[in-house]
């Protein structure tokens, strides 16, 4: 074969190669063809609902996301939004107009864009706890949720709140949440209805009323993700949220129904969430969250990630002067304040901006040295802290197995190794720690008491020894109050510090009550 034939040939398998390639490309589902994400969308969650930050507490938290390359801080309001036409929904605790704008626009100084949260459709208590927007319950007691054949009736009470929050929050962005819709079908005529249907018509109905104000509207995904048939009647433009809390990808349906559509998704890690507590903090849960999840959804093509920092589980308890009247209503869970959490917050930032997957002990040491300016050794005793398994605590058992007496063991130990680190820097910081380990302390002797109280083989007799037990623990729980107020003083809106100690408290001041009584006290 002449040199000018073999030339021929090669470029004519180039082409064939080449054209190969472009068919095998278009034919690929796009998630498989798309590039590592590179996160264009590096937001932060700020839950707003309940241990309310106050204005200088935001900027502050603010300022320091936007050296470390966050873009977004997506705020949840509920009842502490300062609603005009619908003041019936603010509490107590309730920014001013003033204080909403000073947020947004320090934020947009920062460049860093702030998009509000606003539920429409479950988790709306906070809403339909109030005789006013009743009519719109799925359910006249479980007041979590609208109901979906209420369209007309929802959509003309959610344009004016929308345009509400819209009118501060000149984002293109407006999240309406749809997660956890778990009351889909409850009502005698939605029974009658496709929850699929019921979920899609809704949310759609939402949808045009987030687009008349100009915006972009953003949903969770785990419910469309039960029912990815409905997703083509969706607005194409509708952004999908993936949230990821470390389980398998397929929690709440097979994912790749969703992204071989080619929807925009962005995915959501979390800082806090169950079973955190004030007495709790699975600390290596959220670690290794970032470690696998953020991978995942860079390989998958999502434009946006989002570390979600949950205050409350967003469920309320209530009490009812009669069947449906609620009087009061509080957060059936809360986690320690976000002042707390200054290393998992750093860690997300590095973990957003970094192709490479985080390594938690190392991060932790690293961590340790750097900003806390603790020896090799301190450095160890401070991974171990957060090595230290945290779980529930029920009938004398963690949820793993383990004798509350050993549980309370393992954490004594641990404290008397923790409580000889002295920090050079950030002391003010790093006292949260300890704080946070004696809170669990405490938890655990309460539970002690309490496993003994609720034994088969309690009788009135040991009502004077656990009474006497049980006022030393709560001895020790007004030291940790004031502890608590101290640290959080400035963080925190005035009185929710109080309030998180007496909610923290209130089951071990009802169990002391009863026992005095039996011992006659």
């Amino acid at each position: 074969m002449c040199i000018r034939d073999r030339n021929h040939t090669l470029r004519s398998i180039y082409k064939s190669l080449l054209l190969v390639s472009v068919f095998l490309c278009l034919c690929v589902p796009a998630r498989s063809a798309a590039p590592p994400s590179d996160f264009k969308v590096r937001a932060f969650y700020l839950d707003c609902r309940t241990q309310v930050m106050t204005v200088s507490a935001i900027k502050e938290l603010a300022s320091d996301l936007s050296k470390k390359e966050i873009n977004t801080l997506l705020i949840e309001y509920e009842a502490t939004f300062p609603f005009q036409k619908h003041a019936t929904l603010c509490n107590q605790l309730a920014f001013s107009r003033s204080e909403v704008q000073d947020i947004v626009s320090y934020c947009t100084s920062l460049g860093i864009e702030v998009i509000p949260l606003q539920n429409c459709f479950g988790h709306c208590e906070y809403i339909l706890r109030h005789d006013r927007y009743a009519h719109l319950r799925e359910d006249s007691k479980e007041v979590s949720q609208v109901c979906p054949l209420k369209i007309e009736e929802a959509k003309k009470v959610f344009r004016e709140i929308f345009r509400e929050v819209a009118e501060l929050h000149p984002s293109p962005y407006f999240h309406i949440g749809a997660d956890e819709t778990y009351l889909l079908g409850s009502c005698a005529q939605c029974s009658q209805v496709n929850k699929s249907r019921l979920f899609v018509d809704y949310i759609k109905a939402m949808c045009e009323v987030v687009k008349e104000m100009g915006k972009k509207p953003i949903i969770w995904a785990d419910i469309i993700l039960m029912h990815p048939e409905a997703v083509q009647e969706l607005p194409k433009d509708l952004i999908y949220v993936d949230w990821n809390y470390g389980w398998e990808p397929d929690r709440f349906g097979k994912l790749d129904n969703l992204l071989k559509l080619g929807v925009k998704m962005w995915g959501a890690a979390s800082l806090r969430s169950a079973p955190d507590n004030t007495y709790l903090t699975q600390w290596m849960k959220h670690f290794n969250n970032l470690a696998t999840f953020l991978p995942f959804a860079r390989a998958h093509g999502y434009e946006g990630m989002i570390e979600t920092s949950w205050s409350t589980s967003g469920t309320y308890g209530f009490h009812y002067d009669n069947g449906w009247e609620i009087i009061s209503m509080q957060p059936i869970r809360q986690v320690y304040p976000m002042s707390g959490f200054q290393l998992l917050i750093d860690a997300y930032c590095k973990a957003v901006n970094s192709s490479e997957a985080i390594h938690a002990e190392t991060f932790i040491k690293e961590y340790a040295q750097q900003r806390y300016g603790l020896s090799e050794d301190e450095a160890q005793t401070f991974l171990n802290y957060f090595l230290l398994p945290q779980e529930l605590v029920r009938h004398g058992k963690d949820a793993k197995g383990k004798p509350i007496e050993q549980v309370i063991q393992e954490c004594e130990e641990l404290k008397s190794s923790f409580n000889k680190i002295v920090p050079r820097k950030q002391g003010g910081e790093f006292e949260h720690y300890r704080l946070m380990l004696d809170l669990r302390i405490n938890y655990l002797q309460y539970k002690e008491v309490e496993f003994t109280y609720e034994s088969s083989k309690y009788d009135v007799s040991q009502a004077s020894g656990l009474a006497t037990q049980l006022k030393k623990i709560i001895g020790e729980a007004g030291k940790l109050d004031k502890r608590f107020i101290k640290l959080n003083k400035d963080y925190l809106k005035p009185g929710q510090a109080e309030e998180i100690n007496a909610l923290r408290n209130e089951k071990m001041n009802e169990l002391y009550r009863t026992l005095s009584r039996q011992a006659g006290l």
